[in-house]
Order: C-alpha cells, then sequence, then structure tokens
C-alpha cells in the first residue's frame, strides 16, 4: 500500500508543481493549492489544483478499478471544453500515486455558501440562476457522442468561481462521471444517496438521471433540508412536506421546476438539461415581472355564461367552465385583442371545453398528484381511453406567434389529422388548426 502522508509544502513534483498547501480531499485523497513554475512565477496564471489519489486497496482488483477511474477522469475531462468545467492541464503517476492538473478555481463550494447563509437557505433568484448555468453545462456533456453522465451532482461538487464577474458556477470533481452509450445497460454508479436518483443504482443511467441530482440539489439549497437526512422518502410528497411547506417564501413556479426534477420515473422529469433549462429561464423572467400564474385572478366588467351562469370575460366566444358558445361575444368584445383559445371537442365535434391562453407557456396532459404533475390544461377528463402522455405536449407564444410542441409523447401529437409532429420540434399554429392528442381532438382558435 501507498504512504497516504500528504504532501509537504514546497514539495516539487514532476519538476515543476510546487505544492503550497492542501486545501481538500477525504480518506482517498487530497487536493492542493500548487503553482506550475514552468510558465513562471508563482501569480493567478500560473496557479492550480492538483488533485492527488492514493492507493488504498488491499484487492488487486478493486485498486484496476480505482486507478482506471482516475485514468478515465483525465482523460475525460481534457477531451471536453466549457466555462463551466475547469481545464485540465496535465495528469500523471508519481511515487505509486495519481495525480490530476486543474485550472484552480477560487471561492466556495455551494454546500459552503449554504452553511454560510444566516437564513439557513439561498435565496430563490440566486438558486435559479445557479440551476440555469448548471443546466447549460449538463447540456453540453450530455450532448457529447456518447453523452457524458455527471452521475454525481450535489452542493459539494458545484463550485462558485469567485474570480469572474459574474461568479461562475463551475462543476468539479468527475471522479465517476463517464460516457454513456444510450443503448447501455447495467452502468452500476456510486452516487450520493439523497441526490442519487432510483434508476442510477439499477444500472439505468441516462442524462435525466443528472436532472434528479440538480433537483435534489435545488430542493436542499432553497429549504435548507438535506436530503441525505431522508435519502429515500424525502422526495415522496404525500408523506414529506413539499418546498414551499417547507419555506414559504419559495414561489409556486419554482415549487413546480423542482417536484418535476426529483420525479421518480425519469420520464416524467423535464425531457433534458436544455428543456428545464429554458423552464428556469421563464421563471426567471417572471420573478423580474411576476404575474398571476393561474386563472383564478378576477377580471374587469365580467358577464354570466348563458348556459351554466358562471361568470366569464365579456369578449368569451365560448364559456370556459362548460364550452357553451356565447350569442353576442363578438358585440360585447369589440375593440378587444384577439384571444386564442383551446377547444375539446366530443365525439360529434361539438366544442365540450374551452380553455383561453392566458399564458406564454402551457402545458397539456394528464394530472398526477403522485409526481408533481399539474398541466395548465388538464385532459385527464377528455381523456376517457387514456392515451394522453401526462407531460404530452407545450403550446408557448413566442413574438405573437403560437405554437404547439410535442414532449416525446407514447401516442403522439396529430396536426389537421394527418402530420404527426417530430417530437422536441416546435410547429407554429393557425386560427382553425386541428390537433389530436392520443384520442382527443382540440381546435386552436385565434380571433
Amino acid at each position: 500500500m501507498v504512504n497516504q502522508k500528504q504532501l509537504a509544502p514546497e514539495t516539487l513534483l514532476e519538476g515543476r508543481y510546487r505544492i503550497v498547501k492542501r486545501i481538500g480531499g477525504g480518506g482517498m485523497g487530497s487536493v492542493y493549492l500548487a503553482y506550475d513554475q514552468k510558465f513562471g512565477p508563482a501569480n493567478d496564471k500560473t496557479r492550480r489544483a492538483v488533485k492527488e489519489m492514493f492507493d488504498v486497496f488491499t484487492d488487486a482488483a478493486q485498486r484496476q478499478k480505482a486507478i482506471e477511474d482516475f485514468q478515465r477522469e483525465g482523460q475525460l475531462l481534457a477531451s471536453l471544453e466549457h466555462p463551466s468545467i475547469p481545464t485540465v492541464y496535465d495528469y500523471f503517476i508519481n511515487d505509486g500515486k495519481y495525480y490530476l492538473v486543474m485550472k484552480y478555481v477560487p471561492g466556495g463550494d455551494l454546500a459552503k455558501k449554504l452553511k454560510e447563509s444566516q437564513s439557513g437557505y439561498i435565496e430563490e433568484r440566486t438558486v435559479t440562476e445557479w440551476a440555469i448555468q448548471v443546466c447549460d453545462v449538463l447540456d453540453y456533456i450530455h450532448s457529447q457522442n456518447p453523452p457524458v453522465i455527471y452521475r454525481d451532482l450535489k452542493p459539494a461538487n458545484l463550485m462558485l468561481d469567485d474570480s469572474r464577474t459574474p461568479a461562475r458556477v463551475m462543476l468539479i470533481d468527475f471522479g465517476i462521471a463517464r460516457f454513456v452509450s444510450p443503448t447501455q445497460k447495467g452502468v452500476t454508479a456510486i452516487g450520493t444517496m439523497g441526490y442519487a436518483p432510483p434508476e442510477l443504482f439499477s444500472g439505468q443511467v441516462e442524462p435525466r438521471s443528472d436532472l434528479y441530482s440538480l433537483g435534489a440539489t435545488m430542493f436542499h439549497l432553497l429549504t435548507g433540508a438535506d436530503p441525505q437526512d431522508n435519502p429515500l422518502l424525502i422526495f415522496d410528497f404525500d408523506r414529506y412536506p413539499r418546498p414551499r411547506e417547507i419555506n414559504p417564501k419559495l414561489s409556486q413556479g419554482i415549487e413546480n421546476i423542482v417536484v418535476q426534477a426529483v420525479a421518480h420515473k425519469a420520464q416524467d422529469r423535464p425531457a433534458s438539461a436544455a428543456k428545464m433549462k429554458r423552464l428556469l429561464e421563464e421563471h426567471l423572467r417572471w420573478l423580474d415581472n411576476p404575474q398571476p400564474r393561474d386563472n383564478s385572478t378576477p377580471k374587469p366588467d365580467r358577464t354570466i355564461c348563458v348556459a351554466c351562469g358562471e361568470s366569464i370575460a365579456p369578449d368569451d366566444a365560448f364559456c370556459p367552465h362548460c364550452g357553451a358558445p356565447q350569442p353576442g361575444a363578438n358585440a360585447r368584445g369589440a375593440g378587444a385583442r384577439p384571444v386564442a383559445r383551446l377547444q375539446v371537442l366530443d365525439g360529434k365535434g361539438d366544442v365540450a371545453a374551452a380553455y383561453e391562453l392566458v399564458k406564454g407557456t402551457m402545458l397539456l396532459g394528464r394530472t398526477d398528484p403522485h409526481t408533481g404533475n399539474f398541466p395548465e390544461i388538464d385532459l385527464t377528463p377528455h381523456d376517457f381511453e387514456t392515451k394522453v402522455s401526462r407531460r404530452h405536449a407545450r403550446l408557448f407564444q413566442e413574438s405573437g406567434r403560437f405554437f404547439i410542441e410535442d414532449l416525446s409523447s407514447v401516442n403522439g401529437t396529430f396536426l389537421n389529422g394527418l402530420t404527426r409532429l417530430t417530437p422536441k420540434t416546435p410547429h407554429p399554429l393557425q386560427d382553425g388548426d386541428e390537433l389530436k392528442l392520443g384520442e382527443t381532438r382540440i381546435r386552436f382558435t385565434a380571433r
């Protein structure tokens, strides 16, 4: 077994890396601050982080695996280039120990930032901004061919680089990250309990596994509740508190994102890091200009549905409660802005229900309280054959136009009875377009 004694200050590795002090590590190794003397005197540009791995194994097979893991980390990091991934300058073996030389990241990790917070949690806007940066780097590594799955995302593995303005989140310690083929099975991992999704321990690792870990990290930062304290059950929100029950200052929007990210089944999470980044960016815009997220806010100059007597807007052509057409709606709404709606059609082609498109982005699907899935347009009452997916499609508005995007639904989204939409590809909508989600028919109107 190799001597585990720490390197003394002024130790010179490979004739160039001068050790200054130990700055981190654990039972399997240490991390040192060092300067690369090959490039001149000690300064910020020659400062390095040197990661050292001890040989603590008595079993030859375990030793060989640890060596391969360490070498893989060096090779992997050397192949990646992203502003949130520390640059790898060198890796080598010296005196039976394994060394990885990386860019030094000044500043503490997010676990330290949380510990230093006087409130016991991190403010929602800050966590949202950090999470957007994490999604950006996850999207990058997941887009490699084959994808790189990080597998150990947690606050302690996210550093805040204080040398940049503004400070940037850095993804560190790629020790158990690896390339994974989409068809590869049986890929085991040593993730951190509480942050690791269920599939990680059964060898079914995939990119959305990292999104679960990001959701768990956000949960910890936003609430101060450590997922490691109750790793198997903390995200069972039927039995344990949701984020806003722990921290009432949180918005419903950020809770929805976190709950979706930590869904038990990977298919119920955001479809990709890019999609989750878009959700977070939309939420950040909402934080800048908060607007009601539902239809419960009363509107001025209300009128009454001629069929059911419920309160409706004066320019509603169809009642949003019962779907009944409203005579004189055009006259009442004269001069009002055009209103876009989705009309759910029954078997005869009559309007069974109508939904006004009042938000920039609206999810179409089925409600599932067990996974925290509550779409703005809930098709459950009209989906008699259960052909609509929980997160079936997304309807959103950009530059005054509406677009529909299938979210990789099981039974597909069809336009005007012929075209099956390509998943994750927005398609523009025109007044009168008819959609079919599973077996549920919907008409888009914009008048």
